[in-house]
C-alpha cells in the first residue's frame, strides 16, 4: 500500500470486493483542514500552502462535447465556456502584503490576467479570476497559475492540464448516434509481473467497433463505451456515472480465473451493442455479451439488453439470459463511474440511495454504511419499491431503477474501509474496471487512482433476483457450439435519470406495474396486447379514426401505442373532445407516444390523414 500525506486521507484507502458492510459504526470521515477538495500538484516555497482549482462557468455534460470520464484535476472547455479559477493560499513565515495571482493558457502567455492577492499570516486567503480568452485550434494547452511577487518573484505555481474542443460534435434532441468518445490519457496496463505500461486508447480495439450515446431531451445521457465492455451507464453533467450491472454469474467449477463478467471483456471479444432503433418516438439500442473470466473464457451462456427510452426521458433495461439449466446470475448492483484523480469523497455524496416504497413510505440510506444504525432501512416489506440513486454531491439527477413485482431489498451493501485508522472510502473502489486492464478484482487503493477511470459497487442484489417475465427450458445450440438445454429468462425494469419529485418517481413505478384497461372503436387489440419491455399497448388500426375509452389502474403516464396498419401521417390527437398540441406526442409511422397523464377515466381520440 502506498503512503499519502496526512491531509490526503480523506480521498484513499484499502478496500475489498464484494464485502459487506461492517457491524460497528465506522470512524468518522476524515476531511482535510486545508484545501479545495482536489488534490494540489503546485510548487510552493518554504511557508506557504496554496492550491487552485479550475472550472468552466457554465455546467456542459462532458458527452456534449465528445468526451468521456475526463481526469477529475484537468479542465474542459468547449462551446462558448470560459475558465473560472479559484485560488486559496495561507502563508505561515511572515506576510506578503503585495503578492498577485495571475493565470494564462501556456500558449497564450500574453493574456495573461492577474489581481492582487496579500497573503497575511496565518489568515486563509481566497481569489477568483475568470478566463475569456480561450485559445483556438488547438485541442491541448496548460493552464498556468502562480501567486508571485511584482518583480516576478514566483512563490507558488500550478500548471493544469486543459483538453479544448474546437468543434461541438453534432447531437440530436432526441435520438442515439454512433460516435468515438475522446478519451486524452492512455490505457493503464498491467503487466503480469506487476508492472505498470500503457496502451494507446485510440488504437485500443477494432476501428469497426464505436461507443453509443442515447441523447434525451431533459439533458441525460446513457452511454455504451468501449471503455466500459459497453456496459452501459448514465453519463452525468458532473464527469461521473451510473451503471445497474449485468448478468454476472459464480465461478464455474472448470477452472477460472478472478471473476466472470462482461467487464472482463476488455479487448471486445465478445461484447457487441447496435442501434436498433431510433425515431422521434422511441431509441432502442441492443448490447449483446458473454461473461468470461480474465482470460476470456466462456462456457456458452449469452446475453442481450435490450434499452428502450421514450422522449420522457424514461426508459426500460430488458434483460433476456441464456443459460445452463444449473447456472446462477447476479443481475443488478448500483455501481458509480468516477474519472482518474477523482477520490470517492471528493464527488460521491452520503446520501446515495434512496428507496421509494409505493405507499409512501421513504428510506435514505447513508454511506458510509453503519449495519447497527441502519440495518432496520434494509428490511423488506410485503410491497416494492423504487429506488433513486446519485451520482455525484453536485448533481441533483437520480438514477431511477424499478421492478414491478420484486419485493426484497439488496441484501449487500458495500461496507466502508480505513486506511491508517481512518474512513477513507464510502464503498467498494477499484480500478480493474473501466478501462483499466490486466488487474484483477483488487481490495485497494493505489496510484493507479490517477491514471485510470474507477469505480465505485454501493449495493448489491447478489444471487436474489426478481421472478422473470417469461422463462422457457429448451434445447439449443450454446456459444460454443454445444447441443444442450439451456433456460431462457427475460427481466425488465424501469430506469431513468430524473430530478423529478419522489411523488412522480412512484406514480411512473405504479403506471409502469399495470396497464391500463380500454375500450376499442376503430381498432383491435394486437395478439400482444401490452408489451411491458416496451412500455407499449399493442394496437391494429381498423379505420383512420381510432377511439380509445381509456380507464387507469390508479394512474397512467405518458402511455405509447404500437398501432399496425395505420396510415404513416397522424393528423390530430384528441383528448376527452380537446386537442392536444403536436409538442405533446409523437408518431414515427408505428409508434404513437403521448406526453400526458391520466389519474381518470378519458376518451381517447387518434385521427390519421387518409
Amino acid at each position: 500500500m502506498m503512503k499519502f500525506p496526512l491531509w490526503l486521507l480523506c480521498a484513499v484507502g484499502c478496500l475489498s470486493c464484494s464485502t459487506q458492510a461492517a457491524d460497528s459504526k465506522p470512524p468518522h470521515p476524515w476531511r482535510p483542514p486545508f484545501g479545495l477538495d482536489r488534490v494540489g500538484t503546485g510548487q510552493q516555497t518554504t511557508g506557504i500552502e496554496a492550491d487552485a482549482i479550475a472550472k468552466p462557468d457554465e455546467i456542459i455534460n462532458p458527452v456534449d462535447l465528445g468526451t468521456i470520464f475526463v481526469p477529475h484535476d484537468w479542465l474542459l472547455l468547449g462551446g462558448q465556456q470560459s475558465a473560472f479559477l479559484t485560488a486559496a493560499a495561507i502563508v505561515h513565515d511572515g506576510e506578503e502584503a503585495t503578492a498577485r495571482l495571475r493565470a494564462w493558457f501556456a500558449s497564450q502567455p500574453e493574456k495573461a490576467i492577474s489581481q492582487p492577492f496579500p497573503l497575511a499570516a496565518n489568515k486563509r486567503a481566497e481569489g477568483q479570476l475568470k478566463l475569456d480568452s480561450i485559445p483556438k485550434d488547438i485541442d491541448r494547452d496548460q493552464l498556468r497559475v502562480v501567486i508571485d511577487r511584482p518583480d516576478g518573484t514566483i512563490l507558488w505555481e500550478k500548471s493544469l492540464p486543459t483538453m479544448l474542443v474546437q468543434s461541438l460534435p453534432p447531437r440530436p434532441r432526441f435520438g442515439a448516434i454512433a460516435t468515438k468518445l475522446r478519451y486524452d490519457l492512455p490505457i493503464s496496463v498491467r503487466q503480469e509481473d506487476g508492472h505498470f505500461t500503457s496502451l494507446d486508447y485510440t488504437k485500443a480495439w477494432d476501428t469497426s467497433l464505436n461507443d453509443v450515446v442515447v441523447y434525451l431531451p431533459n439533458g441525460e445521457r446513457f452511454v455504451f463505451w468501449r471503455g466500459s465492455c459497453y456496459v452501459p451507464f448514465w453519463a452525468g453533467r458532473h464527469n461521473t456515472g451510473m451503471s445497474y450491472e449485468w448478468a454476472e454469474t459464480k465461478p464455474p467449477k472448470d477452472g477460472f480465473k478472478d471473476c466472470v463478467k462482461p467487464l472482463m471483456d476488455k479487448e471486445l471479444r465478445y461484447s457487441r451493442v447496435e442501434i436498433i432503433e431510433s425515431t422521434a418516438t422511441r431509441i432502442h439500442v441492443r448490447w449483446t455479451y458473454q461473461s468470461c473470466d480474465f482470460n476470456y473464457k466462456v462456457w456458452g451462456d449469452a446475453a442481450t439488453e435490450d434499452y428502450y427510452f421514450y422522449p420522457d426521458g424514461f426508459g426500460t433495461r430488458v434483460l433476456t439470459l441464456q443459460s445452463a439449466l444449473d447456472s446462477e446470475y447476479e443481475l443488478s448492483e448500483f455501481i458509480v463511474l468516477t474519472p482518474p484523480g477523482a477520490y470517492p469523497f471528493s464527488v460521491l455524496p452520503p446520501d446515495l440511495v434512496t428507496i421509494l416504497f409505493l405507499d409512501g413510505e421513504k428510506r435514505e440510506i447513508e454511506f458510509p454504511y453503519d449495519a447497527v444504525r441502519q440495518g432496520a432501512m434494509l428490511q423488506s416489506r410485503d410491497l416494492v419499491a423504487a429506488y433513486r440513486m446519485r451520482l455525484h454531491k453536485d448533481d441533483p439527477a437520480t438514477a431511477i431503477y424499478f421492478h414491478p413485482t420484486d419485493l426484497q431489498l439488496p441484501p449487500v451493501v458495500f461496507g466502508a474501509f480505513a486506511d491508517q485508522g481512518q474512513i477513507v472510502t464510502p464503498c467498494y473502489w477499484g480500478s480493474h474496471w473501466p478501462l483499466g486492464r490486466g488487474q484483477t478484482t483488487g481490495g485497494a487503493i493505489d496510484n493507479r487512482i490517477h491514471t485510470t477511470p474507477s469505480h465505485n459497487s454501493v449495493m448489491s442484489w447478489a444471487m436474489q433476483r426478481p421472478r422473470p417475465l417469461r422463462e422457457a427450458h429448451l434445447e439449443t445450440i450454446d456459444t460454443l457450439g454445444q447441443a444442450k438445454p439451456m433456460r431462457r429468462q427475460t427481466w425488465a425494469w424501469l430506469i431513468g435519470l430524473s430530478t423529478a419529485p419522489d411523488d412522480r418517481v412512484l406514480e411512473w413505478a405504479k403506471s409502469f406495474s399495470h396497464p391500463p384497461s380500454l375500450e376499442l372503436a376503430g381498432a383491435h387489440l394486437a395478439p400482444e396486447s401490452f408489451v411491458l419491455e416496451r412500455r407499449a399497448i399493442g394496437l391494429v388500426a381498423d379505420s383512420n379514426e381510432l377511439t380509445l375509452q381509456l380507464r387507469p389502474s390508479g394512474i397512467s403516464v405518458n402511455p405509447a401505442f404500437e398501432i399496425a396498419k395505420a396510415s404513416p401521417h397522424l393528423r390530430e390527437v384528441l383528448i376527452n373532445g380537446k386537442r392536444l398540441n403536436p409538442h405533446n406526442w409523437t408518431w414515427d409511422g408505428s409508434t404513437l407516444w403521448l406526453d400526458a397523464t391520466f389519474q381518470e377515466p378519458a376518451k381517447l381520440q387518434i385521427q390519421f390523414e387518409k
